[in-house]
């Protein structure tokens, strides 16, 4: 009787609460179970990648990409000014309140909290723990030294040439004097032309980042907002970095959710494009890749192979360091920090520093498969 009658108290009790209050209580209660379903489905990543990654998802980026695409500005930009404004309201509140919280301000929290969990796996989230790319390429994970070297050398030896053909000789940086949308357009046809266009969704829905200048102090090139499915990139960056900094947030798109795997869509992109400076950007965006984990393994390789790039290149390499070196701040390691925590916590333990798997799909995919 006793179960009973606490059973009934509890649904008398809910029968008597407002909407607003019933959806936070039903919100609240809904996380922990999100937080069990998606530390069930972790091991599934198959499952993940045929009913997920390859189904729901293409559906719902292709909606949402139709309906922001159309949109001049970033609306996702404007959902996190927003967002952001919101949150700051609400902790000027409960601070003005001398952090006194009550019942109901515990369920807004959660609630918002577990609402906002629901929709951004549901919306792409869920891409973390879908087949790892090196399996959907048929290629290894792990590669030797002498592997890296041989295929850097090839590398370097590729990225000169390119650069001989943009420059009037090897001493000069690759100048990019094309629009951002002439970028943008000449990116959507380099996808279209890989083995990445089945899963391409044609709609333009990448755009300037509003929010360029706090992304530049921040270290970030861009980012894809999850919940508008609209690509943003900085647009104060070196114009070099543009074509590589656009496919790399296109790769968002296609719903490569770990850095490392969208950082090779990037290269491999870019790579294969018709566009010799496009080339450039993507050959040279790898060879940076190999170079720095050449550093790592073998110091003197890598100051044989420094020795053979083009000055030129290194230029351009320079350019875009002295950016970034132009908006460091005591603020950029936290902000790195936290989204590299971000990232371990959604299935990439390397966090933001897992370049090496970038060159283990450079390094066993093209030994598979010729350079373009």
């Amino acid at each position: 009787m006793g179960f009973k009658h606490q059973l009934f108290k509890h649904i008398k009790t809910f029968s008597k609460l407002t909407i607003w209050q019933k959806s936070r209580l039903v919100w609240s209660i809904f996380l922990p179970v999100q937080l069990f379903l998606i530390y069930s489905i972790k091991p599934y990543p198959e499952a993940i990648e045929m009913y997920y990654s390859n189904g729901i998802y293409i559906s719902i980026s292709t909606f949402f990409q139709h309906l922001f695409s159309h949109l001049p500005f970033s609306f996702g930009d404007i959902f996190y000014i927003i967002l952001i404004a919101f949150i700051i309201k609400y902790l000027v509140g409960v601070f003005k309140r001398k952090f006194k919280l009550k019942k109901s301000d515990f369920y807004k929290i959660v609630s918002f909290i577990s609402i906002i969990y629901f929709w951004f796996h549901i919306s792409w989230g869920l891409n973390y723990y879908r087949l790892p790319l090196h399996k959907q390429l048929g290629v290894k994970s792990d590669y030797n030294t002498e592997e890296l070297i041989s295929f850097t050398e090839k590398l370097l030896v590729k990225a000169n040439a390119i650069h001989h053909k943009l420059v009037a000789n090897d001493t000069l940086p690759v100048h990019f004097e094309q629009s951002e949308n002439e970028y943008e357009k000449m990116a959507f046809e380099n996808f279209k032309r890989t083995q990445f266009q089945d899963q391409y969704v044609e709609v333009r829905s990448i755009k300037p980042s509003l929010l360029s200048l706090p992304l530049s102090y921040m270290g970030f090139g861009g980012y894809l907002n999850p919940f508008t499915h609209e690509a943003q990139y900085n647009d104060r960056v070196p114009k070099y970095k543009f074509p590589t900094l656009i496919a790399h947030e296109m790769g968002h798109q296609l719903g490569y959710a770990k850095e490392n795997e969208y950082n090779f869509v990037s290269c491999y992109v870019n790579m294969h494009s018709t566009n010799e400076k496009i080339r450039y950007a993507g050959f040279t965006y790898a060879l940076k890749f190999c170079l720095n984990e050449v550093y790592w393994r073998s110091p003197e390789d890598f100051e044989r192979l420094k020795a053979e790039v083009n000055p030129g290149i290194l230029k351009n390499y320079k350019e875009t360091q002295i950016f970034w070196e132009s908006f460091k701040n005591p603020l950029e390691p936290v902000f790195k920090n936290v989204y590299g925590n971000f990232l371990k916590v959604n299935n990439q333990p390397q966090g933001i520093q897992s370049y090496n798997y970038v060159v283990a799909l450079l390094v066993n995919y093209f030994s598979k498969n010729s350079l373009p």
